[in-house]
């Protein structure tokens, strides 16, 4: 395998109409490399993704591409798997098939790889000289956006469909998935994985030849799944502690604004000094919503050490923030602070075998606490699993360095 391979690998579904010229023009671009000393050496690998057309046969007629077949149509990113399992380059570029891109590109492509010492460098469409359709061009801006919100950084086109990358990166960018949402989950991963670097300039793009196999309202939602998805293995607090907010405060709202019912509890209740039976069903549900939102925060942050451990990046930080140390003691003030609210109805249920109707509200509330209690202490159990977990691979990290320094 030799360093200064190229491999373009060029996926294909029922495209007999541009098919021949894109591969004639990838063979082209691919000598010009290999003159010019960009490249040693560049292949062009067709994966068939099943089409039901001419593709496979009018492919296979060009000399000097490979071409690799699916039986079965598996879809976009499983036919850029296939490629990539079957080049022999360290240098993986690819394009689609529909002669949008412009194969004398992966020059540009290459050169910013290995200048700026990317693991992925793409090509963008989002400038004015892009022939990108309007809708197309408004889905990749809000695609950006909610990258951007998520990562704190960005590239412009996020779903780009050219680009090169070192094989050797392939190992952190997968998992991928197989459908078009390919390209925007390589992006996020590669934006939200500390050991990667993506960069990106902008590329000439022209209208597609044949009919486009993207349907905007399904894949845009695909797309936006593997956004979140995405970001969710690598910050899994954001989004954990984000809902967390959102139900705190849909529980703060309950208890001091009106929201339909004749009073709201909480002023209700430090100018009565009681609440009424009607506000129960209010107090249930603001139950639910604090018990929900601690679970929320504490198993955010759980995620975080779990992240901290699959990430060898992060193995020699702590397996998350210190103050998880103190969820034994927060569970237990929760148990002890269920107990003081429940220790009046409790005494009058002892007492007499009923609660008395001024008391009805306190259980609701005890049991709240109860339940956070229960939860913190459990994350605290899950969080010391992760501490172990990541103690564990800090120390084979540092034995598998010393064995090579000696080795060396």
């Amino acid at each position: 395998m030799s360093a200064e391979l190229l491999s373009i690998v060029v996926p294909a579904y029922n495209e007999e109409e541009s098919v021949q010229a894109i591969l004639r023009r990838c063979l082209a671009a691919g000598r010009g490399l290999v003159e010019s000393g960009a490249a040693s050496e560049v292949e062009v690998i067709l994966v068939d993704d099943g089409s039901r057309d001419a593709t496979n046969r009018l492919a296979r007629e060009v000399p000097g591409a490979r071409v690799v077949a699916h039986p079965a149509n598996r879809g976009y990113g499983a036919a850029l798997k296939t490629g990539f399992e079957a080049a022999r380059g360290v240098w993986l570029g690819f394009l689609d098939a529909d002669g949008t891109c412009d194969p004398e590109f992966f020059r540009e492509l290459l050169a910013l790889a290995r200048r700026e010492r990317l693991d992925v460098a793409l090509g963008s469409r989002m400038h004015e000289g892009s022939r990108m359709p309007p809708v197309r061009r408004l889905g990749n801006w809000l695609f950006r956006t909610l990258v951007r919100f998520v990562s704190k950084r960005s590239v412009s086109d996020v779903a780009s469909g050219m680009r090169v990358l070192r094989r050797e990166s392939l190992e952190r960018l997968y998992p991928l998935p197989d459908g078009l949402h390919f390209t925007p989950a390589m992006s996020v991963r590669a934006l939200l994985d500390p050991g990667l670097r993506i960069g990106e300039i902008p590329m000439p793009y022209e209208e597609r030849t044949g009919r486009s196999k993207l349907h905007v309202l399904r894949d845009g939602l695909r797309f936006l799944r593997a956004i979140v998805e995405t970001a969710l293995t690598y910050r899994p607090g954001f989004f954990f502690s984000l809902l967390a907010s959102v139900l705190a405060a849909g529980a703060a709202l309950l208890l001091l604004l009106r929201l339909g019912g004749p009073e709201a509890p909480v002023p209700f209740y430090l100018a009565e000094g009681r609440l009424e039976d009607w506000m129960i069903f209010r107090l249930l549900l603001v139950s639910v919503l604090l018990a929900s939102s601690a679970f929320l925060a504490v198993l955010g942050r759980i995620c975080e050490s779990l992240v901290r451990v699959v990430n060898r990046d992060l193995i020699g930080e702590p397996a998350g923030p210190k103050w998880l140390e103190l969820l034994p003691v927060a569970g237990a003030a929760s148990w002890a602070a269920a107990l003081a609210i429940n220790a009046r109805p409790l005494g009058s249920y002892l007492r007499t075998g009923t609660i008395s109707g001024e008391l009805w509200a306190l259980p609701v509330a005890g049991a709240a606490f109860a339940l956070i209690g229960v939860q913190l202490s459990a994350f605290w159990a899950v969080h010391r699993i992760a501490w172990l977990l990541a103690e564990r691979e800090r120390v084979r990290a540092r034995a598998g360095a010393a064995e090579r320094q000696m080795l060396s």
